[in-house]
Order: structure tokens, then sequence, then C-alpha cells
């Protein structure tokens, strides 16, 4: 190594003097100029570099530092130019303390001592000048010629090339040595001459054995041998200086950690013996959590709670310092477990969710006991984090709890997360929702058989249809197959595996007939084979079917059953065959393989033995196979062999422990025996039991109460441990060693049988009919003998696991599953200090990661043979048994054919108290011949449809059947020959009005063998909308009407009072048909105000809880429409962002959160204000007035914001625009800057100064006075309803209010309405029934479950569709008032419309290319088919700006909108092809809107189509009108119906 020269006396001297001397000079830049020289001095500048000290060093270790400096960027020549870098070692007094002191032991903190550069360069230069000015004055004194005869006499005197040389400068030491610490050395280490460090060795044959290259300047700096202790060294370079630790100590500290206590062994890091009297601190790096001095044995407890991240200080008696960092997290927690299952794990939009929760408290792995009576907080979330459900539920000890809700009808697909929180902890479930699309062609896939055995390939065929029978031709259709394996349990069929494994992939396109062969590998065990078809015909959608085939074993292979996994030398190990099937190959050949050296024998084996006692005299480990004549294996196992004197032995991988287990399981009172093998010759180790802590301790030469040990070979050991129902369901046996420097562990698992139920579930019938009672007997047993128990049934379609595996666990294995062990191991030896050298003003900065965006190609699901939705037939959440353990149930086959998957979960009660158990099993529905309605259940005056019935023939043969039409007093007949699978029938409808039910019968030999009824419904031909009339019914006198001829659905109300109108007016707005933001906010405001009063228990079934399901829906809906930073525009993002829109959503979302009791963050509703911020400039002041009082509503500030408002109004000019629309004009949307608008604003900034303080401007009252009066003028109900919260109108006034209010008035204007009465109209509630209206008038119920009636279809109105009076019974002629709300639909005016805009309908037929869909125009009229693709454009051409707009588009019965574009894309003439854009329609039975936000110029647009439902139709005209002035609008076509022929 290179050491500093200490300098003489004599040159401190010179040096002194020198100094002296140059007070008075000039710097040595400054100098060097003064005699024409460049100094060429630059400050020497240093890089970042990094040290290590990655492992602890014994006393005859040599020390070594690790340091990394970079080669890259100049570090090489700064390195070279600065020496190297200068290492300091320091050892460290009192290194607890020290220690103790740290805040990251990892990362030492100490104050490095920096010092200036100091003056040695510039009097190195100084020297050096005047050196030089000197020789220069001599040599100038003398001519040329004299100084070459005097050099040549005299060659000393010639000038030396140091003369013409810079001076030479070293680089500084910037740092002065540390106070307080011993310094032991001291050196610069020449980096660039050390050798690099090289990578480990690594010999993979086959492959490059140079993985990791050398790196330059990554070195080991030698620091010699070192005594014990705790050592501080310091690598400087230039102004770059990094501080670490080293530890020297011969002993090694093995610590376990686990959640109360830390467990400490102390060895001697050479020949691992216990090293007793070492002083032990237990911290967390802010003080000492327990202090303890190790035993004779070496072993210490220190008993406190863990934190996460602990260290371990300690300090032997020769001096020697070590610290373990020690890490701990809960893997296994001993608390209340919450099981919650729902009924099934996958779910439509609109479904039932139900939910079962069981609890049990744990005290250790193997005891518990029913949890606490307590409520359950439960909260569901969509995939997007939406809250869908946010209720409680009572938690019972005995019975658990269980839960339900609907799912909203528009809830996304994708999985549902179930957040319980109980007491003060939090539990999670989960569950999936898919939407089932109804495709556009159907798939059948018919296997070649109908069971396959093992090593039988899969083949059959495919065969497309589209909904006429008509093959559908080169369609693309992959088929991959997914296996699942199958095992029985305590004869149950079981899968081994949660999800399918995926076998194969097959990649096919259809014929002429529309069917494509198939051909897929044989499973080679008994499987359940789930085939999945995706196949497309170049629609947006992919249809997806999938179909479910088990696979029995063949011939089955054999066990090798052993009594011990392992025997030691000289025993005769004995094997047991048992053969896993009937037809199990006969064993002709034994081969036996040493792993230690390779060696095999081999030998004939009797087929008729059923035993074998093989030779195995040599200890190690063999592989033992059994072949037939053919050479298959047909059984194998692996054996031990322990003890032998010999060398040749069993052979232990160096850095592992090998332990065996001499049995796979066990049970209480007998003993574990485990073969212990070490790769070398091993004296002592630490032997532990362990799963929530360290439960047992010993050392291996002494045993214990709990062990007993055994010397089997130098290197090998057998241990002996009794076991007892408190290891159940297992634990954990851990060894280690410490040897040579290092240390060693291996845990080893004992699984310890649980008790659980046994379950025997029985049907009365294993196939029944849709239809049927279905009886089911449970039968519950503990060791043979009956048990009580808590039972949870479900009955599920088999096919919607097919779909998506159960997700939640079993009860049993969550209850009782193999625990973690909970204790972590670790060392002293493991502990690394680092530092990375910075210059004091480096700083680092990082960045968030990247964000990824998924996005998904849409799928339609198949429909199947079933004519009702019901996945769940069955659920029983808490089916007691008797004290035999006996419980019986029914339940009713669901109208569909498929297999029904019966599963039970139990849990024990009294003696059989938590003792779990689970089992599953089947019952098919099935019936030879099944009919299905494909068609629509509707068709408009003049259609001629040709119906489709999808008839299934579940049979193995073709069948002959009549098939039956009935309606409307007609029959028609249709013989029919059904192949296999599905066949679609054809009938032409006879004619027929109103409504009527066609029942289909399916005959065989005379014999009605299936049969369904199916409702239609005839409607108008033309466009259709709501009328309405209010009729004051006084006394007994009658209320005369006249109602137009096409009068339909007529519907009366009965109302008194202001509550009741409320409801009504409730009422309108859920049952309005559309839904931009502003309207689904209007729907949102009454649920929440209402839905609380009528439903407060929230049920899931009935009338209350389809109120919170369409709560929860609309909330949900409302969240969907929102645009960029959660602005809002008026539908969606595909309008513009507007500040009333946005604050007037946040406002309903606040009713809709706290009557739902979700909490949302204050951040949520300051999005308002930042949207009023960024958009309320650009909108008029009656928005802004708004948008500021639904803001002030929710609770914001709105001072500022308020007196802006203020100002703005007191400087508007008065409006021109005075005039005033009828019923169905908003003046909040349609005229917002019109006079009544503007006095709208006047009175709403008004009310906002007052509630925020705010002072009005000058003459600001005069303008309010006068906006009142022209509310108060203009008797709207809106108008009226703001006077009255302004307290202008009489409180006594909100009934009237209310009254006035029309179906026909804007939803906004009624919702404000609502409102704004809310207040003055006391409690809601409805008043008792005003009695029955005379005539034929049915009963019925609204949206809110308030009585209406309805006329019914079938009979005739009195007097030619005259009514001429409504006359109710049992009402007297001193009877109050009351309200008649009649209301029906009748036909619109004909005619192109009155709005001066354009509207054109065009269709195109799509035909796909090799770049993109080509469009050819086509008239309807002349004929469409159901195998075709059409693309729906409408055209809107306007001079003039209209705003919230809505395009109405009719659509013949079977015709729908495809959601999905992804993939098509247009070739209009263009170079490329441009995709189509997103679908933006909102469908309704019949027709489809499109919500078009502002209309200027030209506005196109276009959907895809498919149409399924052969005939003629009818449709009214596409048309376009304002939302908020319907009375104008515009027909295309002039108003005149289209005809639309579908072959």
């Amino acid at each position: 190594m290179t050491t500093f020269i200490r300098p003489s006396l004599p040159r401190l001297l010179a040096a002194a003097l020198l100094a002296c001397a140059c007070l008075a000079a000039p710097p040595a830049a400054q100098a060097q100029a003064e005699a024409g020289l460049s100094s060429g001095y630059l400050p020497f500048e240093s890089m970042p570099f990094f040290i290590l000290a990655d492992r602890q060093f014994g006393s005859g270790d040599e020390a070594l530092l690790r340091v990394e400096v970079p080669a890259r960027d100049g570090g090489r020549q700064m390195l070279e130019a600065y020496g190297g870098v200068d290492v300091l070692l320091y050892r460290v007094p009192q290194p607890l303390a020290f220690l103790k002191a740290q805040k990251n032991l990892h990362r030492v903190d100490v104050r490095a001592r920096p010092r200036d550069e100091g003056l040695a360069n510039t009097l190195s230069y100084l020297w050096d000048n005047a050196w030089k000015k000197s020789r220069l004055a001599w040599r100038d004194l003398f001519d040329a010629k004299t100084r070459g005869t005097v050099t040549a006499a005299a060659p000393a005197l010639q000038s030396r090339p140091a003369l013409l040389e810079a001076t030479e400068f070293r680089a500084p030491q910037r740092f002065k040595p540390l106070e307080g610490y011993e310094l032991v050395d001291r050196f610069r280490y020449p980096v660039w001459q050390a050798q690099a460090i090289k990578p480990p060795e690594v010999k993979l044959q086959g492959s490059s054995s140079d993985f990791i290259p050398a790196s330059e300047g990554n070195i080991h700096v030698p620091l010699g041998k070192l005594k014990p202790g705790l050592y501080l060294v310091e690598a400087i370079i230039g102004s770059h200086r990094a501080a670490t630790l080293l530890f020297v100590s011969d002993t090694v500290a093995v610590t376990k950690i686990a959640a109360g206590a830390l467990t400490v062994w102390t060895a001697n890091r050479n020949d691992g013996r216990p090293v007793a009297g070492s002083r032990l601190l237990w911290t967390d790096g802010v003080g000492t959590l327990k202090s303890a001095t190790t035993a004779a044995d070496g072993l210490a407890t220190l008993a406190h709670a863990s934190p996460e991240r602990t260290y371990l200080l300690g300090e032997d008696a020769a001096g020697g310092v070590f610290v373990s960092e020690n890490f701990y997290y809960d893997s296994e927690i001993h608390d209340t477990k919450l099981y919650a299952v729902t009924d099934r794990p996958l779910y439509r939009p609109g479904d039932l969710v139900r939910i079962k929760f069981l609890g049990r408290d744990f005290q250790s792995a193997s005891r518990s006991r029913p949890a606490r009576a307590g409520e359950l907080r439960i909260e569901v979330n969509d995939p997007n984090g939406t809250p869908v459900l946010a209720t409680r539920a009572p938690l019972a000890p005995d019975s658990g709890a269980d839960t339900a809700f609907r799912l909203p009808d528009n809830a996304v697909a994708g999985g549902y997360e179930i957040r319980i929180g109980y007491e003060d902890k939090r539990y999670g479930a989960a569950f999936r929702v898919a939407e089932y699309v109804k495709p556009h062609f159907e798939i059948e896939l018919l296997p070649d058989q109908q069971h396959y055995k093992t090593g039988e390939p899969v083949s059959g065929k495919v065969r497309l249809a589209y909904p006429d029978g008509k093959p559908v031709k080169d369609a693309a259709v992959e088929l991959t197959l997914r296996a699942q394996t199958l095992t029985m349990v305590q004869g149950e069929l079981r899968y081994s595996g949660l999800f399918p494994v995926q076998l194969s992939t097959a990649s096919l396109t259809t014929d002429g007939s529309g069917e494509a062969r198939f051909a897929l590998p044989a499973a080679r065990e008994p499987s359940r084979l789930v085939l999945t078809l995706l196949a497309t015909d170049g629609a947006a959608y992919r249809v997806r079917s999938s179909r479910e085939l088990l696979v029995e074993r063949a011939a089955s292979s054999w066990k090798l059953v052993a009594a011990r996994n392992f025997t030691l030398a000289g025993d005769k190990p004995g094997f047991r065959l048992e053969a896993e099937g009937d037809n199990a190959a006969l064993p002709a050949r034994w081969e036996i393989v040493r792993l230690e050296d390779q060696s095999r024998t081999s030998g004939d084996f009797d087929p008729a033995a059923r035993s074998w006692t093989p030779a195995l005299a040599r200890p190690g480990s063999y592989s033992l196979m059994l072949r037939d004549a053919a050479g298959n294996i047909v059984a194998a196992t692996a054996h031990w062999v322990g003890g032998g004197k010999d060398k040749d032995g069993l052979q232990v991988a160096p850095g592992s422990i090998e332990m065996v287990a001499d049995k796979p399981g066990y049970q209480p009172g007998e003993t574990a025996e485990v073969l212990i093998s070490f790769p070398e010759p091993v004296d002592e180790a630490l032997l532990t039991l362990e799963r929530d802590g360290v439960d047992a301790t010993a050392l291996l030469s002494r045993g214990a109460g709990w062990l007993r040990t055994e010397r089997l070979a130098p290197n090998q050991w057998r241990a002996r441990i009794p076991v007892t129902e408190a290891h159940a369901p297992n634990i954990t046996f851990s060894a280690v060693y410490v040897k040579h420097g290092d240390y060693v562990f291996q845990n080893a698992g004992l699984v310890v049988e649980a008790p659980r139920l046994a379950l025997d579930i029985r049907s009365d019938a294993d196939t029944v009919q849709p239809g049927d009672t279905v009886t089911v007997d449970i039968q519950a047993t503990l060791r043979g003998k009956p048990a009580p128990a808590l039972l949870t049934v479900s009955v599920v379609d088999e096919m919607v696991y097919a779909l998506q595996p159960e997700i939640a666990p079993g009860l049993p294995e969550f209850l009782q599953h193999i625990r973690r062990n909970n204790v972590r191991t670790g060392a002293s030896l493991n502990f690394i200090a680092y530092d990375e050298a910075m210059d004091w003003s480096a700083a680092a900065a990082r960045q968030p990661p990247a964000r990824h965006q998924y996005n998904e190609r849409g799928v339609k699901v198949l429909e199947r043979p079933r004519r009702d939705d019901t996945d769940t037939a069955a659920w029983l959440p808490a089916l007691k048994t008797d004290a035999e353990g006996r419980a019986r149930f029914s339940f009713r086959m669901p109208d569909a054919l498929s297999r029904w998957r019966i599963t039970v979960r139990a849990l024990g009660l009294d003696g059989a108290d938590g003792v779990p158990g689970q089992r599953t099993a089947y019952v098919r529905s099935d019936k030879p011949l099944y009919a299905k309605w494909t068609s629509p259940d509707w068709l408009r005056e003049g259609d001629a449809p040709q119906a489709a019935l999808a008839v299934f023939n579940n049979a193995a043969e073709e069948r002959k059947a009549e098939v039956v039409l009935t309606l409307a007093g007609k029959e028609v007949r249709q013989a029919a020959e059904l192949r296999r699978g599905v066949n679609y029938l054809v009938f032409a409808l006879p004619p027929f009005k109103g409504r009527e039910t066609a029942r289909v019968e399916v005959k065989e030999g005379g014999r009605t063998v299936d049969a369904l009824e199916t409702p239609f419904t005839v409607r108008g031909a033309r466009w259709r909308g709501p009328r309405e009339r209010m009729l004051s019914l006084h006394g007994d006198a009658p209320a005369p009407v006249e109602l137009p001829a096409d009068a339909r659905d007529l519907r009366l109300r009965l109302v008194a009072g202001g509550g009741e109108h409320f409801l009504r007016i409730a009422d309108d707005l859920i049952d309005y048909p559309w839904g931009c933001t502003e309207q689904t906010a209007s729907r949102l405001i009454p649920l929440a105000l209402v839905t609380p009063l009528l439903a407060p228990r929230r049920n899931a079934e009935g009338e209350g809880g389809r109120l919170w399901q369409t709560l929860y829906s609309q909330r949900l809906r409302l969240a969907a429409l929102a645009g960029p930073q959660a602005v809002f525009g008026w539908w969606g993002d595909g309008s513009e962002q507007s500040a009333l829109m946005t604050a007037y959503a946040y406002y309903a979302d606040w009713y809709a959160a706290r009557t739902l009791g979700i909490e949302l963050p204050a951040a949520h509703w300051e999005r308002v204000l930042a949207a009023y911020r960024n958009h309320a400039s650009r909108e008029p002041l009656l928005h802004r007035a708004l948008a500021l009082w639904f803001a002030q509503e929710i609770g914001l500030p709105v001072r500022t914001q308020a007196e802006g408002l203020l100002r703005g109004l007191a400087e508007a000019k008065a409006p021109e625009d005075a005039a005033l629309g009828d019923e169905t004009w908003s003046p909040f949307l349609a005229a917002p800057d019109g006079a009544l608008g503007v006095a709208h604003a006047r009175v709403l900034a008004a009310l906002i100064a007052q509630r925020a303080q705010a002072p009005l401007p000058a003459g600001f009252d005069a303008a309010l006075a006068e906006a009142q009066d022209q509310l108060a003028a203009s008797r709207r109900p809106a108008a009226r309803a703001l006077l009255l919260l302004a307290g202008k109108e009489a409180k006594t006034a909100a009934p009237d209010i209310l009254a006035a209010v029309g179906n026909a008035m804007p939803t906004l204007d009624r919702a404000l309405t609502l409102v704004w009465t809310r207040k003055a109209l006391g409690e809601i509630a409805p008043g008792a029934p005003a009695g029955r209206p005379l005539g034929a008038w049915q009963a019925a119920t609204t949206a809110f479950g308030q009585p209406e009636w309805r006329w019914p279809a079938s009979s005739p109105l009195p007097g030619s569709l005259q009514i001429e009076g409504i006359r109710l019974e049992g009402r007297g002629a001193d009877a109050p008032p009351l309200t008649a709300v009649l209301r029906y639909e009748a036909d619109e005016a004909a005619g192109p419309g009155t709005l001066p805009v354009g509207v054109e309908r065009h269709l195109y037929r799509l035909a796909r290319g090799d770049k993109g869909y080509t469009r050819t125009p086509v008239k309807p009229e002349d004929g469409l088919s159901v195998q075709a693709l059409y693309l729906d454009e409408i055209v809107l051409k306007a001079d003039a700006v209209h705003r919230h707009g809505l395009v109405e588009a009719a659509l013949p019965p079977g015709v729908a909108v495809e959601r999905g574009t992804w993939g098509i894309a247009l070739l209009d003439g263009g170079p490329q092809a441009a995709p189509l854009e997103r679908a933006r329609a909102e469908e309704h039975s019949g027709s489809y809107g499109v919500p078009v936000d502002r209309l200027e110029g030209t506005v196109t647009v276009r959907h895809l189509l498919r149409v399924a439902q052969p005939g003629r139709f009818v449709l009214p005209p596409a048309r376009y009108y304002r939302m908020y002035q319907p009375e104008q609008k515009a027909l295309a076509d002039k108003g005149e119906a289209a005809v639309w022929v579908v072959k």
C-alpha cells in the first residue's frame, strides 16, 4: 500500500519562510502571467462513488471494503489524476452506545470535517516560478556563444527540460480526520491498479457463462486482519466523501422474530458452538425495546411486540460487535376471520347478489369460537372504484350474517370488490359482472362423442347459423380447449386446480354449410374439458360459446405406497401397490436409481404381486419405478435411506439442509420422525418448533422434552417429535447451524389432520324437467357420528362456473388452511452497511411511474336453451340441521336446460362447534325437445313479421315433431324434422291488435312434450307522445273528458295534497325516457329524497329493492357522463363542458351520496368551484346563478364568486326578449338570457348573497323587486317555487304550485320546483287511498309504489273512445276536492315539422375488404339480409344554431344497434380507411336516440345495425327536436312513414 511521507523539519521551515515571502505576492495565476508562463492550474473535480461493507468479518479474516467508482464519464481520468481513494479506518469506542444513537445503521450519520484547499499548490507554483526566473536571469547575463562554451565544458549547467514544464499540482486533502475515534490506519489506495471484483463463476452446460462481465472500478480494498470490534471507514476522493461501518466479530447471532418476541441464538462463527454472555439490545431505531444476555446454550428470548423493522445489537465478551436487521409482518394473524361468499361468482347487470358472512374468532391456529355479535359495514365497489352498495348487516354468533342487493341495470363489467368492516378490522371478498349480449348468429358445438376417456382425441364439428337458419359462411372461429384436472376426495368429484389450464387452440373457417371440423389433443388425466369458441363474420363483436365435457379415466396407473418415507441402512423398506383404477396396466419390470451417483439397477417384476421389498442397502436418495411390458412407467416414488459409516452416504447440496418426514401427515398422538441431513459434519445446531412464534427450542446435541435426537452419521441426525392436537393443522420444524463463517437453515412442515364435517347430499332425482320441484336431503357427520351444523346452500347453473370459476375459497380451506410460518429467521452475517459519496450540492429527483391503460374488444356470449334468466335456483344462507345432522330443502327447477351445482358449506354447532365442511353435488334439468322464442315480442300496426322459433333437440338422434302456434284465436301448424342441436322454425304471425298471448306447443305422436306462452304487443305505426289531462273532482260530480281517437295506454292517478303531488312529479321524472346529465340529475334528486322514506329497510327484493337499485343505477349513469377532469357537459364527454351541468351533477350526487351512506372527500366537491372558475365566464348569468346556488347548498364557500355574479347582473342590460313559451318551454335552458331567465338569476343571486353575507350592489334592490314581480306574473310553477324559497310566497301555496306541474314541463324545471318547495312542504308522505274509479280500470303501481289505475287494452273505451266522466266508488257529495291526472299516448302531428332543419336518413350495406369496409347504398324497401352488417347514417343540416337537440330514429322489431365499432374502418374514397366513431346511441325498444349538443351547419351521426327478424315493417320517419322546446321538430322524408323489408 502507499502511505503519506511526513515532511521533515527543514522543509517545513523553508516552506514557512517562502509563505511569508508570498504574503505580498500575487496569486499563482497572476504571478505566472508576469513571468510570461501559464500555470495551467484547474481545481480538482471529483465524482460520486459508492462504498459497501457487505458482510461481517471474523478476527481471522481479511477485512474488505468494496469500492465502486464509475469508469465512464471521465471517472478513470479523475481517479488517475487524484491518485486513488483515500481510506481512513477508525475504531469506535463504546460501540453499542454509538449504534443506538444512529437512525439508520445501513448509512451511518457521522459528520465530516471539511477543510479548505490550502496553500500547497500555490507554494509549489511560487517555488517553481522563482527557480525558473533565477535560471532565466542567469542565462540572460551571457550571450549565446559564451553559454555554449560553458555548457560544453560543464554539461551540468545546461538548462533542464523542467524549466519549460508546468508546475505539477496535487489534489489536496479536503477533509480532516474525525475526532473522538481511534485512527487505526490511513492510506491512499490506487483503484485502477487493483484487480476488479470478478462475478461468481457459473458453468451451465450448453449456455454462455459470461452472464455478468467484471466491472472496471469495482474493487475490494484490503483493510487487514482486525481484532474484534466496531470500525468506521471513511473513503475520500476530492470533495466527495463516504462513510460506513465495518463489523468484526467471532460470534454470529441467529434471530427468529415473531409477533411478540425475538429469539436469539449466538454461536461461534467457525464451529457453531453456543456463545454465552453476549450483551444484546433490541431496538427499533428510536429506543431500546428490550435487552438481555445469552445463557449457556447461547439462547435469549426478548419479549416485546414486534415493529415492522428492528435491529439486534450485540457485543460478545471479546469485544466483537454484530448487528442483525429483522423484518416482521403478520403472514398469519390469529384474530377474527370473516368468511364472505356470494351465491355465485358471476352476475349480469341487474342481477340479485346474495352474500353470506361467517365469523370465527381464532385464539390460535387450531382454537376458535364464534365471532362476537356486532354490525358489519358492507361496501361494494365496481371496477372503477365507484360504490354500488353501502349497507349494514347484524352479525350473529350462531348464524353469521347475510344480505342481498340488486346490481344496477347499468353495472359495468369486471371485478367487484366487497369491503367489510367489523369492529376495527377490514375484510374483503369479490365477484365478477359480465353483460351477456345477444349474438347475431348462433354457434353449435357438436362433439363426435358425448363422453370421452383419457387418451382419446377430442373431435367434432362447429356449426354457425343466422337466426333464420341460414349458414354463416367463411366465418373465422378460434377454438380453445382448457382442461381442469379432476380428482376424487372422499367420494366427491373435485377440481384439483382452481382454474382450467389451456391445452390447445385451433383456428377454423366455416364452409358453405356454416360448418367446420376440429380435432384437439387427448387429455391424459380425468378432466373437465371446457371448449370455448370465439367466432366472427366480420362484425365488431365476436360471438362466444362454451361447452363442457367430462373425460373419464381410461387405463389407470398404480401408486407405490410406503409406510415410511425414509429408512435406515440395513432396513428392508416395504411398498404396497394400489391401483388408481379398474384397468391399470400391470407392472412387468422394476428400476431403481440412486441419485447420488446415478447408479441404476433393474429386474423383472411379478405382475401378480401387490407388494415390493427392494434392496436399498446403501445410504442415499432413491427413485423407484415400475414399468409395464411396453416400458411405460406405471408407478413411481422417492425414498431416502439414512445412516451408514462410509463417506458415500446421502449427499446434500452445499448451503442447504435436507429434512425428510417419515409420513406426509399425522394424527394427534403419533410421533413424527424427521431425517436431518447436513452438507457437512455438524455437531451443533438450533432446532425449533414454529408457527405463531417460536414454540419450543432445543440444541441438536442435547434434545429437550419435546424432542429426542439421535446421530446416524457424521452429517446426519434423526429427530423424534410427539404430535399433539395443538400442532393442527400444521407446525414448522426448523433447523439452523453456523459454520465456517456462514449459516444455513431449513424449515420442514409437519401436517396434522384437522377435524372436518362430512356431508352427504342426495336429491330425489338425478335428472328433472324444468318447473319440477327438487328435494334435497343433507346429512352432516363428524368422525362417523351425526353432528348438527349451520349450512349455507346454493344451487347454481354449472355453466356459470365455466365462464368464471369460484372465487371464494372453500370454507374448510379458509378456516383450516395450512398456516404460514409466522417466524422470520435471519442472522447478523446478512447485515450490509453502505454509503454513496455525494458532493455537498448533489440532489436527486424521482419521477412517478408511468400509468398504463388497457382496452378490450367486446365479446358476445351465446344464449343457451333457457326461457328465464335464473342462474341461482336456490339460496339458503342459514339452513340449520337437526340434532342428528339432517336437513332438507326443496326448490323449483328453473325453466332452463343445464347441469346445476349444489354447493353446501357447513359449520359445526354444539359439540362440533367451529368444525367446517364443504361438498358439492349435481342435478340436471333436461328435456328431449325444448322450444324458445328468438323473435321480438312486439310489432307495429301494418307489420308482417316472420317470427322465428328455436327448437332444441337434445336427444342422440333426429326427431320428428309438430309445432303448433296459437295467437288471437288462430292456429298455425308446422311439421318439423329436428336434427341434433338447435333448429329454427319460421312462422307467419296472424294479424291481431292490442295485446295478445302466443302459445307454442311441441308435439310428438300427438302428445305435447313442451309448451310456452309469450305475450305480444302491437304499437302504432307513427311517432307517439305522452298526453296529460288534469281534472278536478268535486263531490260526487263526474268529470267529463274528451280523448282523441288514437288514445292508447290510459293511466289514471288520483291525487290529494302536496305530498302526493310531490310523489307524482318524482314518478314522472323517474319514468322519463332519456338521460342527459340534466335529466339524470333531475331523476336522481327525487330518488334520493323519496327512496329512504318509502323503503327505509333497504330490502333487496320487492318494490323497495327496486327503488334502491334504481338509485344506484342512476348514480352510476351520472358518473359515466363525466368528462375530463370530472367536468360535465349536457350529455357526456361529447358535449361542451359547462359550469351549470357540473354543479347540477354534483348537487344531485351530493343528495344521492348522503342517502346511500357514501362518504366522499372534500376534494371531490371542490371540483365544482374549479369548473365554475374555468367555464362560468362563457355561460349565461342564470346558469352562473344556478351553479353557485347548487355549490352553496353542497356547503362550498361562494362569497367571492357571488360578488362577481352580482356585479355582472348589475351591469347587464335589460333583456329585449320577454316572450314566454308554453308549458314545454324552459326559461332555464331554452332562453336563459331572456327577461324571465334574468329575473330568475336576480332572485337567486340575492338568496346566495344573503346566505354568504355578501353586500348587494347599489340599485340592486329595485331590480330585485322588478324580477320578483316578473316571476309572480309568469305563474309558472318553477318561478313560484323560487319565490316560495325567497319567502315571497306563502308556505301554504306549496301544494298548489306542485299541482300545476305537468309531465310536459321540462325535467329541469320540474326538479327545481321539487327542490325549492321541499322545505316548505314538510313531511312527504302518501295519503290515504282516494277510492276506486268506476269502469274497467285495473289497479297498478307507479315507480314509487303509489296506486295507479290502467285501462286494459282489450277493453273498448266507453262511448267510442269517449269517456263521459270519472266516478269514484264511495265518494260522497261533501268529499274534499281531488285531482284526477289522466295520461295516455297519442299520435303526433303528421308532416315535416316546423323546425328549419333538414333531416336525411341513409342506409348502407358494409362489405369487408383487405384494407377496410366499403359501403353500398341500399333501399330498405328492396330487402335487407340478416347476414349483412349495415350502416345507418342520419344527416342534419341547419343554417341557424340549435342547442340541446335529439335525433331519434325508429327501428323495426329485431333490429339492434351494434355497440362495438372495434375494427370497423370505412373506405370512403380516401387513401386510408377511417375508423368508425364509437356508438353514442341510447337504445330504446323500437328506436334509438343520439344527442346533438350543438347543431350548426351539417352534423352526421352513424351507427352499425344488425337485422334479425324477417318480414315487412312500417317505420315512422327519423326526426330531430329540441329537448327543451320539443314542439320544435323536423322529420325526414316529409314526415312520411318508411317500409323496411327483411329477407
